[in-house]
């Protein structure tokens, strides 16, 4: 991430604590206008205690702070992964096999599983999670034709909350947790255009009528988030009482981390939903939205 991306980054934390220039300097110790020369982008060097204030004073969770300062490093994404070279070999420059190799694990898996990208988009998911959210038909056909038709916001907090029909009640922390995970994996990528881009269609309060109210929750928690791991224990509409956790895998590539979540049943009851899922053909895998390229409709 370039300084002028970095100064966007660090305006929209700032902006959505409902801060000023002058108040985010008051919290982090910091002079004002030290604050406006990195939101211009004009600070090439970041001292190690300038990003230690002010990832305190934006109340970042310790997942949040990791992704602050690699974004601070001043590297994107082609740079921090290894370089091809003549000794050594990587296919983090080959989005066709990082990409043929992520489905095939994910056709092995006995769980329910998907497979989405920093922006929060799916990228591809087995048959069982879309029968265990119970996704309609409809909302899959059109998805390609719909501003951000695959992206996990819109299946959690559409106005018509696709998400929440299952979930019988806890649906306030079910939708947490989401938030939770999409500031973390969105956060080196606030500057970008295709962020902007969904940002807007999620701010939208006839589209996303809980969007923003779940957006700012989240910097208002006290509770630190250590782990890439959801715990997840509600009344599904169909199956009762049901208790599982969300594994992740990341992988790490020169168009943005992937991340291969699994969820993991907590109890017998939930185990057997999910391998009943699997047997009727619930590891069926379905491509969903592009990538590495996006499209902005």
């Amino acid at each position: 991430m370039n300084r002028k991306d970095f100064g966007e980054l660090l305006s929209a934390l700032r902006q959505d604590l409902g801060w000023t220039q002058s108040e985010l300097a008051e919290y982090s110790n910091i002079d004002d206008a030290v604050i406006s020369q990195i939101e211009r982008g004009v600070k090439k060097y970041f001292e190690s205690e300038l990003l230690f204030c002010l990832a305190n004073a934006l109340q970042l969770t310790t997942l949040e702070r990791r992704e602050f300062i690699l974004a601070a490093s001043g590297l994107n994404e082609k740079q921090i992964v290894r370089q091809p070279s003549k000794g050594t070999t990587t296919d983090t420059f080959h989005p066709s096999k990082i990409i043929d190799h992520l489905l095939e694990i994910m056709r092995e898996l006995r769980a329910p599983c998907f497979l989405s990208d920093v922006y929060g988009d799916t990228i591809a998911t087995n048959m069982s999670v879309i029968r265990f959210f119970s996704i309609p038909d409809s909302m899959l056909e059109n998805a390609a034709h719909v501003p951000a038709g695959y992206n996990t916001m819109r299946i959690t907090f559409n106005k018509d909350l696709v998400g929440r029909t299952h979930v019988s009640d806890n649906w306030d922390a079910f939708a947490l947790s989401s938030m939770l995970s999409y500031r973390v994996s969105t956060l080196r990528y606030r500057a970008k255009p295709y962020f902007k881009y969904l940002i807007k269609l999620f701010r939208n309060p006839v589209e996303y009528p809980l969007f923003g109210r779940f957006w700012k929750r989240v910097t208002s928690l006290e509770e630190d988030r250590i782990m890439n791991t959801d715990l997840f224990a509600y009344r599904h509409e169909e199956y009762g009482e049901i208790k599982y956790l969300t594994s992740g895998i990341t992988t790490t590539t020169s168009f943005g981390d992937l991340f291969l979540t699994t969820y993991l049943a907590r109890d017998d009851h939930t185990n057997d939903i999910f391998t009943s899922l699997i047997k009727n053909g619930g590891d069926e895998v379905v491509r969903l939205a592009p990538w590495p390229d996006k499209q902005m409709i």
